[in-house]
């Protein structure tokens, strides 16, 4: 009997441990945006999400950067911009900009509502001043907030249309 709650025990160590170890991956993973401490720039941040979520099974997890679109300029980097993620780890993630961002909005083609931004869905598009649409991922993570500031919403309906025209 002993031996069987032990076995139990030890079943539901590993059970949290890799629940807790998931929830964190799920947590830290993509692109970040931050500023740059060194050049007060925004900065796309990519954290190392399973080095996170598997120290995190055994105690708080140890941020730590995979790759920063600044490593070319500055060097060396400390990592003193991962007080912006710990503090506020979903708010800084491109995608959660880019959905406040087109939430409320509507299309600059067809005035359609852009509606919300899921991981799994088509994503809406940016439209230049110049006239040419973009997907996301023809920007740069770093540059987001610059071409928030002088793009227009499109739906990826009109993407396509646009396209096919062409």
């Amino acid at each position: 009997m002993t031996l069987i709650i032990a076995i139990l025990v030890a079943l539901g160590l590993v059970g949290w441990g890799l629940w807790r170890a998931a929830h964190t991956y799920l947590k830290f993973r993509g692109k970040r945006i931050v500023t740059c401490p060194a050049t007060e720039q925004p900065a796309a941040v990519e954290l190392a999400a399973w080095h996170i979520a598997m120290t995190s099974a055994l105690r708080e997890p140890a941020l730590r950067i995979r790759d920063c679109s600044r490593w070319r300029e500055v060097a060396p980097c400390h990592g003193a911009c991962l007080t912006q993620i710990e503090r506020a780890p979903q708010e800084c993630l491109a995608l959660t900009i880019l959905s406040k961002w087109y939430a409320g909005k509507t299309c600059s083609c067809c005035g359609r509502p852009v509606g919300q931004i899921g991981h799994w869905q088509h994503k809406p598009c940016l439209m230049s001043p110049d006239m040419r649409i973009f997907e996301w991922k023809d920007i740069p993570a770093e540059k987001i907030p610059l071409v928030l500031g002088t793009h227009a919403p499109v739906c990826w309906t009109c993407l396509v249309a646009e396209t096919h025209i062409n």
